[in-house]
């Protein structure tokens, strides 16, 4: 039987739109009370709380803007403005969440750096460690972060989001990005082995191309044409189905150091 996950705190790294969106949404739903992150978007993690208020699943509030805590304290929905490339930032980040919400229960690692928005003239060297900064050393220091909280309530859930591009090779402008993901999983197993002992599961989940509102900035209709032939479903995901696989994911407590692939085919995991 799956895990009821009511009442449950959850941060969801880089929930302010898309994949991770459509996730805090998703586990809000289920009763989660859940705390939304960005990094440079406090306007749109807002737009997501005020999302969920209208919805029926009570007040949120850009927390990092709220100068009386006490208002905050009942609330089920919350946001924080955080730097994941920053480890200051990240336990700031887990600090602040817990004392408004409580102890995390469940970790999202969804942030990441688009691999399409290098900065021109941005060195090689440059741009590889900026994209493993926030998309692998972020992931691994916010599990760092709740870990030792999951334990002694031995129970916890850590889903990584990766992508279907760690495990095929990748044009030169995505190798830096498609390393971070691989990296992703490595994590995932070594997370999984080190807190089995305490009923924490850590999971990745490996999404192929996906219907968000970035897909159709960062490629042309040619290039998405040409893609979507490769898959054998040609068709991409949406992101309700791929936060639907999030949930089922972390409601499961009989998985870990698992990938879960959702890439419309285009890779069979072995």
């Amino acid at each position: 039987m799956a895990d009821n996950i009511t009442g449950k705190r959850a941060l969801i790294t880089g929930s302010a739109q898309g994949i991770g969106r459509a996730i805090a949404e998703a586990l809000a739903e289920q009763g989660c009370r859940v705390l939304i992150n960005c990094a440079h978007s406090p306007a749109k993690a807002e737009a997501v709380c005020r999302k969920l208020v209208d919805r029926g699943l009570n007040a949120g509030l850009l927390l990092c803007d709220v100068a009386d805590e006490a208002d905050v304290q009942a609330e089920r929905v919350f946001a924080f403005a955080c730097n994941l490339g920053d480890p200051a930032d990240i336990d700031a980040l887990v600090a602040k969440a817990e004392k408004a919400a409580g102890a995390i229960d469940i970790l999202v690692n969804n942030a990441r750096l688009d691999p399409y928005k290098r900065m021109p003239g941005m060195s090689d060297g440059v741009w590889f460690n900026r994209l493993l900064n926030v998309n692998l050393t972020g992931a691994y220091l916010c599990a760092q972060a709740v870990k030792e909280g999951m334990k002694r309530r031995c129970w916890g859930r850590i889903l990584n989001i990766s992508s279907v591009q760690a495990h095929i090779g990748m044009e030169p402008r995505l190798l830096p990005y498609a390393v971070s993901k691989a990296g992703m999983h490595a994590l995932t197993r070594c997370l999984a082995l080190e807190l089995g002992d305490f009923g924490i599961t850590v999971n990745s989940l490996a999404p192929g191309m996906v219907e968000t509102e970035n897909m159709r900035k960062r490629l042309t209709p040619e290039e998405i044409e040409l893609k979507l032939k490769r898959f054998p479903l040609h068709r991409a995901a949406a992101e309700k189905e791929i936060a639907e696989a999030a949930v089922n994911t972390i409601r499961c407590g009989a998985m870990t150091g698992e990938t879960v692939n959702i890439n419309s085919g285009v890779y069979f995991a072995p």
